[in-house]
């Protein structure tokens, strides 16, 4: 007897243009970290919003499961698919292209499948900037950073994508296309549904399309690694920076001795700033858009800061290549970490006054289970860590409960301190169980009613972030 979803997929293909198929390659088939994969699924390529709005409408029909895929770089596994039935995956690397720039507005329109480097490209020719920043920005598309709430290095001064978002084209459920991708900075008229799918993960609908904020580039920029006696001073130096620079702060991301230690050893990097890695440094980032002497300043106030002890040391950017050097050191940390290989990888957040207090804890339990050591780095200025945890021997990385127990006691510290244990990545598959222990059952229970009221059928990627016992009968 024939499998149900062969039957289901030899009728959708019988509807759609053969054009929109492709090979289900190797790419589709699992996730950056390899904890999810798939065997099988049906790759379309739609070309227009017209052509997804078309295939969703028939799957829904056959309640087919649809996966939307964008550069593929997700960490939690929303993108890969691994129920009982064949899905329907919709790559959006077609849908790239950029609409609209209005200079006047500030305002770009592009489609999902854009790669965000290219649209960093795009505004600087015309001495823009799209801030949002992250390591995989060459990969990832502008559709999944929406769909993720995507965060990046400098969410302190520019916010997560949803602060960059004025409005949204998207295919929902139904087949139906929301078009809501006006230039209003302010538009109090109806529900603000733009935010209601920013973040959702492709759960109730597929972004298509988005109008996004672009800023006019610094004038002036000055970078500079700043070493602090510890914890409790790189807080209290935020703090400082805060009162004397205000908004200009663009970033403020904290490395640990073994991230220096970590790119050195892979061969990434040939020379780190500091003679001797200090155990904690921040790299600092201000942008004017005046002439301001910003590298005096950043000196001058550095210099004050080293008189109440809340630095030891710094080294500062003098040309454009050095601060270029600065940055590349801090974004190949990720890629480090990945060569000397973790045992298990958290992208947290806590109150920003509470980070010293979570890694002391944290440090603290992991030295209890012997054997390992952790890289701690990320968005200090925003509260959110990387706190990734590795083994000394190889039996360590063999063992699942050792993995297990490490969640459990990051996750654990982390509620405690009334974080969230996904600061940027998302929820997915891989932080369901998660998301269920840190909410109350009304906040759960609200995610399952709009599901079900914008999704009855269930095909918009099923099983990421509302799991079958959060998707009630209403």
């Amino acid at each position: 007897m024939q499998n149900p979803s062969h039957e289901k997929i030899a009728k959708l293909r019988e509807k759609l243009n053969p054009g929109l198929f492709s090979e289900f390659s190797d790419r589709y088939k699992s996730e950056p970290r390899g904890q999810f994969k798939a065997s099988e699924g049906i790759l379309l390529v739609p070309d227009t919003t017209r052509d997804v709005a078309e295939i969703i409408t028939h799957c829904n029909t056959l309640k087919i499961p649809v996966i939307p895929y964008g550069g593929g770089t997700g960490l939690v596994g929303g993108q890969i698919y691994n129920g009982p039935e064949i899905p329907v995956v919709i790559s959006l690397h077609k849908l790239n292209r950029i609409r609209d720039v209005s200079v006047t507005d500030n305002l770009i329109t592009v489609e999902a499948g854009c790669i965000l480097q290219r649209i960093q490209e795009h505004v600087a020719q015309s001495n823009l900037l799209f801030p949002l920043s992250i390591a995989s920005k060459g990969s990832c598309q502008i559709g999944g950073n929406l769909a993720t709430n995507a965060g990046g290095v400098h969410v302190i001064r520019y916010g997560n994508t949803r602060d960059l978002c004025l409005g949204l084209e998207v295919v929902l459920p139904d087949g139906s296309i929301m078009n809501n991708l006006h230039r209003l900075y302010k538009d109090n008229l109806g529900l603000d549904l733009r935010n209601l799918m920013i973040g959702s993960e492709g759960i109730l609908g597929i972004i298509t399309a988005a109008t996004m904020k672009i800023f006019p580039k610094p004038v002036e920029e000055a970078t500079a690694y700043l070493s602090v006696p510890d914890l409790d001073s790189a807080i209290k130096l935020l703090q400082f920076f805060r009162e004397n620079f205000g908004g200009l702060i663009s970033a403020f991301e904290l490395i640990s001795e073994t991230s220096f230690h970590f790119v050195k050893k892979t061969g990434l990097v040939s020379k780190l700033p500091f003679e001797k890695p200090p155990k904690w440094s921040v790299l600092v980032d201000l942008g004017s858009n005046f002439a301001i002497d910003l590298d005096e300043r950043l000196l001058e106030v550095s210099s004050r800061a080293l008189s109440k002890d809340l630095i030891l040391d710094g080294v500062f950017a003098n040309s454009e290549k050095q601060r270029q050097d600065f940055w590349n050191l801090r974004e190949l940390i990720p890629e480090a970490n990945r060569r000397i290989g973790s045992i298990a990888t958290n992208d947290i957040s806590v109150p920003i006054s509470r980070v010293p207090k979570f890694v002391e804890m944290a440090d603290a339990e992991i030295a209890k289970l012997g054997g390992l050591t952790a890289n701690c780095f990320g968005h200090i200025g925003d509260g959110n860590i990387h706190y990734n945890v590795f083994g000394l021997s190889k039996e360590s990385y063999d063992n699942p409960e050792l993995k297990s127990k490490i969640r459990e006691i990051i996750f654990s510290i982390v509620n405690s301190l009334g974080g969230s244990c996904s600061a940027e990545h998302g929820t997915g598959r891989l932080r369901i169980d998660e998301l269920k222990r840190s909410k109350d059952k009304s906040y759960l229970s609200m995610i399952g009613k709009i599901k079900r009221i914008m999704d009855p059928n269930n095909i918009m990627n099923p099983g990421v972030l509302v799991s079958q016992d959060m998707y009630p009968i209403i």
